[in-house]
């Protein structure tokens, strides 16, 4: 299988939906300040720099202190980067007009889907973490020839559309997830826009689902169980549609993209390696990848993790639109069991 056709096979799965491996240095009093807001037990927003002051100065075994090797302790575990892990990033892009009047800065489009998957190269195990595209964080802007003004509190989606090519805005995402997840390092990237999905699909002849929920919003057939056979356009519908009226509406469609994105999997690996020439020919325009082959080979290799993560915290409602802080505390301890192993 060439390099190109190893891209393709996995990065549409994610336009269609959405540490030597994982390594970052992890510290409750991080210096970084790209994630301003999060909420803790009490559902109050708190700045990274008062995270960092109650660390200081409690003095517990919940305080993770970052060393030379890279290793941290947390509640007197001692846990260090497990290299065995590699991570992917995948995003599927809208690339509608959203270009904002008055201020001089044009969108280059979202980042509807963000799965960060964990390659572990041990066990041979995809792990899916679902990033919802609604947590709020201090996004990097950038003005349209690429020059950097200032940070604003946004939605993480809006980090993607300050990049004023395919490049520049997945590696913007990219590195704002890795923020997020504690400095993890993400290796590797690939980004699809939503228009690659119908060609796609229809050029492999769709894609056959068990559904795991109930989506019957979407068509009153889709109750929960049914096996659905999708063409092109009922993948978009499947992936893309969101009630933006309904507080928490991006939590059921990123389980619809990760319910499509096993099932396309699935489809490839039956199918064979005859159909990437021809779905290449019909969305290779739609890609942009900064992976190396033998990675993305894993994906059609490598059994899916029973369990599917999601970011631990909670949705509220914004002055236009849903926006989710995630539990810092949580967060550390999910950082932990995906991305470091305990210190022998």
């Amino acid at each position: 299988m060439n390099f190109r056709k190893t891209i393709l096979m996995g990065a549409v799965a994610m336009g269609i939906i959405g540490a030597a491996g994982a390594g970052g240095v992890l510290l409750a009093g991080r210096q970084n300040t790209t994630v301003v807001r999060r909420a803790d037990s009490s559902e109050t927003a708190r700045t990274e720099s008062s995270v960092s002051a109650e660390s200081d100065s409690a003095g517990t075994d919940n305080y993770i202190k970052d060393t030379f090797d890279g290793s941290v302790t947390y509640e007197g575990v001692k846990y260090e980067v497990n290299t065995a892990i590699d991570t992917v990033l995948f995003l599927g892009i809208d690339s509608s007009d959203q270009s904002r009047e008055g201020i001089g800065i044009d969108e280059g489009g979202r980042s509807d889907t963000i799965i960060l998957f964990a390659i572990d190269n041990e066990n041979k195990v995809i792990t899916p973490l679902e990033i919802n595209r609604d947590t709020m964080v201090n996004v990097d802007i950038y003005d349209n020839d690429g020059n950097y003004l200032a940070q604003g509190l946004q939605h993480l989606t809006m980090q993607y559309s300050y990049g004023n090519t395919p490049s520049k805005a997945s590696n913007l995402i990219k590195e704002k997830v890795s923020d997020l997840l504690c400095r993890t390092r993400i290796d590797s990237v690939i980004s699809l826009t939503m228009e690659g999905i119908e060609p796609m699909v229809d050029s492999m002849g769709g894609v056959t689902l068990q559904l795991q929920t109930d989506e019957t919003e979407i068509d009153p057939t889709y109750t929960k169980g049914t096996i659905v056979h999708l063409d092109g356009a009922a993948a978009f519908d499947f992936v893309h549609t969101r009630d933006i009226e309904t507080r928490g509406s991006n939590e059921s469609r990123m389980s619809r993209q990760t319910q499509f994105m096993l099932a396309f999997f699935q489809t490839i690996k039956e199918t064979g390696d005859s159909i990437i020439e021809t779905m290449e020919e019909a969305g290779g325009d739609y890609l942009y990848e900064d992976i190396d082959a033998d990675t993305m080979k894993h994906f059609t290799e490598y059994d899916r993790a029973d369990k599917v993560y999601t970011l631990p915290g909670d949705s509220v409602e914004g002055k236009l639109h849903d926006e989710f802080y995630v539990d810092e505390n949580k967060l550390t301890e999910l950082v932990l069991e995906l991305f470091y192993k305990r210190a022998e």
